[in-house]
């Protein structure tokens, strides 16, 4: 006898059966009995095997739509404007609460992974919830994973496939290093994560390092980062002078960058200023310095959490992204990295050196706790993205008249009062009048770190530039048949903010030239940029590239004159400015310091932009023989 149901107490169910397949029927069917609501005088409708698919077709398809419906909330576009990330969050736990929940909570983080991480990393990696945390780092790796892609599919894949992807990470390096300028080491900024360092464009040698290995995780590319046990040399090779060198293990390669000099480290011969075959692990084997050097597994805390792992495996292929990261083993069938890493590397550093890098588990700890104070400085950081504000057209002939008043019947003084009234009204309308923050520039930029390479991109940056541009509100008045037009200064608050998205566009937009391969009008652009605004915080930047242009373009007299104009105190980037100069045989005037700008890590662990006026080139006024630059 065949029996089908469905009943929540499975045990009681199934232990019926046994008695009634054991042949004690009165007692098993008695139990039946008390679990059938429909009584045992009726007969159970068979459920078939066909219905039984259709059922679970239709709870696969519903949990497939609500994720895909929370990854969109997730991406980078999408949560750019979010106001309330909470919702977000609710989304993502709704879907893992219907869907995945069981399939969660049968991982477990194994010992051998929990070891490597702090106290706090292992509550967010045991947790089952997705928390805030979480959402910014799906939101980081959706945003890596469109610009590794990007740069991924500028290469060319015909041919040496180990040239191809040592071709494709040497570009990516490059593209994080003109896209991140480092900042003063005398500025201080509030803890941001590296979304808000990618945004702004400007960062640290952490935030160079942290953008770089989370992007090639994207491409399923290894990499950690070397520690020297040793402070550099004051000169010599790279191998020689760096604290931090970033190691890439590729296919069967081995890749070294300086994140400092924002260089790949040359091999032994070869001097080319612009590196494009990276070295090997061979350059630092022969040195004490780096046999001791500490090495560190770049990752997001939330990257080593079990729940990460069920998530990735199920997003839809248009999503797939590498959420998780299994350092050690036993939690999941992927190889482990330190494996994978130790395999590459040989006997150079054993699995048990390996640590965990601390500094980005500081970052997400710090920007999750922000002061009264640094959330202002936070919103006071990220404004100019509010460009530009626009607009409605405003009728000031109907604000100026009321349609329940004759004004036949009104003296002069009486209509002049009664516009007079209207027009303060207006003036206490800001929105109305000035405009409200449109964020066309927030999402512009999110979609250009994003890997946007096209066209359109440099346009619509131009089109916010000219709209950023307007410092007045123009005004038309119509009274008795007379038409006037009056003009109102936009208030100072926004002026200020527009000022500074008006230069930040136009610099933006020579870093989108560069990546599509114009140098020439991307240097052109940069001699603009610094002509219309000389005082502006990407000026040093600007020069820097604006040489690594010109040497691509052949133009080795003229790079060596922008490097020299660029050789001052204040620049950041004195160490990259003092190599890139050195690389062509040509004396520094005068020399840049070799000492490294060290990452914050503890000891104890081709188209011309449209609207973008050309120029020649201007003469850079050479440094005075005595002004020695000295290290920020």
């Amino acid at each position: 006898m065949a029996w089908t149901t469905v009943s929540q107490n499975s045990g009681t169910f199934l232990s019926a059966v046994t008695l009634v397949q054991r042949g004690t029927a009165a007692g098993g069917i008695g139990l039946l009995c008390m679990l059938m609501s429909a009584g045992c005088g009726k007969p159970t409708a068979p459920v078939s095997d066909s219905d039984a698919a259709v059922e679970a077709t239709e709870a696969a398809d519903e949990c497939r739509d609500r994720l895909n419906a929370a990854i969109q909330r997730v991406s980078p576009e999408s949560l750019a404007t979010q106001t309330r990330r909470d919702s977000v969050v609710n989304a993502v736990n709704s879907w893992m609460a219907s869907c995945a929940e069981s399939e969660v909570r049968k991982i477990s983080i194994s010992e051998g992974n929990a070891a490597l991480l702090s106290e706090d990393a292992q509550r967010t990696a045991r947790a089952t919830r997705f928390s805030d945390n979480d959402v910014l780092y799906l939101r980081d790796c959706l945003l890596l994973k469109g610009l590794s892609e990007s740069i991924w599919k500028q290469g060319n894949s015909t041919g040496d496939q180990g040239q191809a992807d040592r071709t494709r990470v040497t570009r990516l390096f490059r593209h994080i290093i003109r896209n991140l300028s480092l900042m003063p080491a005398s500025e201080s900024r509030i803890p941001v994560g590296m979304y808000e360092a990618l945004l702004t464009g400007r960062g640290t040698v952490d935030d160079r390092i942290w953008a770089f290995v989370e992007a090639l995780r994207q491409r399923q590319v290894d990499a950690v980062v070397l520690k020297a046990a040793t402070p550099g040399a004051s000169s010599g090779t790279i191998p020689e002078m760096a604290d931090w060198l970033i190691l890439v293990v590729s296919g069967n390669e081995t890749l070294l960058f300086d994140p400092v000099r924002g260089t790949a480290v040359p091999k032994d011969g070869d001097t080319s200023a612009i590196v494009t075959v990276p070295a090997g692990l061979d350059a630092i084997q022969g040195l004490d310095r780096w046999k001791s050097a500490e090495v560190f597994v770049v990752g997001h805390p939330s990257a080593f959490a079990p729940r990460m792992l069920v998530l990735q495996q199920r997003l839809e292929a248009v999503d797939a992204a590498v959420l998780y990261e299994e350092l050690k083993g036993g939690t999941s069938e992927i190889r482990p990295l330190l494996e994978r890493v130790v395999s590459a590397t040989g006997s150079t550093w054993q699995a048990d050196r390996i640590r965990i890098w601390p500094v980005i588990e500081q970052r997400v700890t710090a920007a999750a706790a922000l002061t009264e104070d640094q959330l202002k400085a936070y919103t006071e950081l990220m404004r100019p993205l509010d460009s530009p504000f626009e607009r409605e057209s405003i009728d000031v002939s109907k604000l100026l008249t009321d349609p329940n008043i004759d004004e036949s019947k009104l003296s002069q003084e009486e209509k002049d009062a009664m516009k007079a009234e209207a027009i303060a009204k207006l003036m206490e309308r800001s929105d109305a009048l000035f405009g409200r923050p449109s964020r066309r520039l927030l999402q512009a930029r999110v979609s250009q770190i994003s890997g946007n390479f096209e066209l359109g991109m440099i346009q619509e940056l131009q089109q916010i530039r000219i709209a950023c541009l307007q410092e007045v509100v123009e005004l038309e008045f119509r009274d008795e048949g007379k038409e006037a037009v009056g003009r109102i200064r936009l208030p100072e608050s926004i002026l200020s903010v527009q000022k500074s998205a008006v230069g930040d566009t136009l610099y933006w937009t020579a870093l989108s030239q560069v990546s599509r391969g114009d140098s020439g009008t991307a240097a052109q652009t940069l001699r603009n940029y610094r002509r219309q605004y000389p005082d502006e915080k990407m000026k040093y930047p600007s020069l820097l590239l604006e040489a690594e242009l010109l040497l691509e373009l052949g133009d080795t007299a003229g790079a060596t004159e922008v490097l020299k104009e660029c050789a001052v105190e204040d620049n950041p980037e004195l160490v990259r400015q003092g190599w890139l100069l050195s690389r062509m045989a040509v004396p520094a005037a005068p020399a840049a310091p070799a000492a490294d700008v060290t990452p914050a890590v503890p000891e104890t662990e081709g188209e011309p932009a449209a609207g973008v006026p050309t120029e020649p080139p201007s003469q850079p006024t050479p440094p005075q023989a005595d002004s020695e630059p000295k290290q920020p």
